[in-house]
């Protein structure tokens, strides 16, 4: 199939959906017979690359699109580089340097990494999943992208694994697990999945490779069918949070406290804050629950809670932007192990790992 073919399916596909969130476009073939409305996301191994209101991402050739559209990329592209070079010192930027990427995963089998979390066993390494349809398991690796090995997860089929999370809770390391995808909007529970993190060999990796679940929760959010592909776990206050991709417009937050969680039975999620900033695709929250970044595809958004406040109300003030390095599809993040530098990974091959560092100063 010739590529303009390709391309002719691609938007026939596309126009069934509705827009999503974003620097939504109308976008037009070079023969100025196709029209299709998608986000620009990157320009990566010459290819302009798109998504979909579902988060789906397709790359088209330039030469491809209209003239028009052919300009307008060309100003973007250099709008962004010229922005990602702006310091950390810049008036209203976060007090982070600017991101690179560190490494790219060894494991092939890490193909579509969609959440990432870093080991709370051992520095420098991280816990990542791949999406749906793959194993039910936690792939380790190192800020080098050794292949540190993986873990299954007994028991358990993973249908839409989209974020993770690592913390200590009741002195004990944990990470947990998010099948809380919902792109068609179908579902109504959703489920969590905590697991004790495994000891690790500085050498030889994950030692074990198979893990019970210790605990699988069950939930639901309180006010409709939502996506959900970013999850947060704050030990300060106990909770859970979740934020969603939603397809109309910003991002809500919900809080799951876990001394409502039952055995067996879905429990509500309460929303506390709606957000005004495109689809979130990956959360984290700091060890130290002061700081609570999420992510979209293009850029990440930092909150900063203060002492004796309350996550809605950190939520109600504006967030900080942290510019992230142009990937293909990104839908991980997560606070190293000390709270202060980012890590990202991407859903394309080969994946990347990114580092967004605090900068120097601070």
């Amino acid at each position: 199939m010739t590529c303009t073919r390709i391309l002719i399916v691609f938007l026939l596909i596309l126009v069934t959906f509705d827009p999503a969130v974003g620097d939504m476009r109308v976008w037009t073939d070079a023969s100025g017979q196709r029209k299709v409305e998608a986000e620009f996301v990157t320009f990566q191994s010459e290819k302009a690359w798109f998504h979909r209101n579902d988060g789906r991402v397709f790359g088209v050739g330039l030469d491809e699109l209209s003239e028009g559209d052919r300009a307008f990329l060309r100003e973007e592209i250099g709008r962004r580089e010229k922005e990602r070079g702006v310091t950390e010192n810049s008036p209203g930027r976060v007090p982070y340097a600017p991101g690179k990427q560190i490494a790219t995963l060894a494991a092939q089998v890490i193909d579509e990494s969609s959440g990432i979390a870093c080991s709370r066993r051992l520095d420098g390494a991280f816990w990542t999943h791949n999406d749906s349809g793959g194993n039910a398991e936690l792939y380790l690796f190192d800020r080098t992208g050794r292949d540190l090995g993986a873990c299954r997860l007994e028991g358990v089929d993973a249908f839409d694994w989209e974020d993770m999370a690592s913390f200590q809770r009741d002195g004990k390391n944990h990470l947990l697990v998010g099948d809380c995808g919902n792109n068609g909007l179908a579902a109504m529970i959703h489920v969590l999945y905590l697991v004790e993190e495994p000891n690790v060999d500085p050498e030889k990796g994950a030692t074990r490779e198979t893990i019970p679940v210790a605990q699988t929760i069950y939930f639901m959010f309180e006010d409709d069918h939502r996506n959900c592909e970013a999850l947060a776990v704050d030990t300060t206050t106990d909770c859970i949070y979740l934020a969603t991709k939603q397809r109309d417009g910003g991002t809500l937050i919900y809080e799951l406290p876990w001394s409502k969680v039952e055995p067996k039975k879905a429990v509500p999620a309460r929303r506390i804050a709606t957000l005004s900033i495109p689809p979130a695709t990956a959360m984290d929250i700091s060890p130290d629950g002061r700081r609570a970044v999420i992510l979209t595809y293009g850029d990440a958004y930092e909150y900063q809670r203060e002492a004796n406040e309350s996550w809605q109300d950190a939520f109600s003030k504006p967030p900080r932007k942290i510019v992230i390095p142009e990937r293909i599809q990104g839908e991980s993040i997560c606070y190293g192990r000390d709270g202060k530098n980012l890590y990202l990974t991407s859903e394309k091959q080969p994946t990347p790992l990114i580092e967004v560092p605090v900068s120097p100063e601070q």
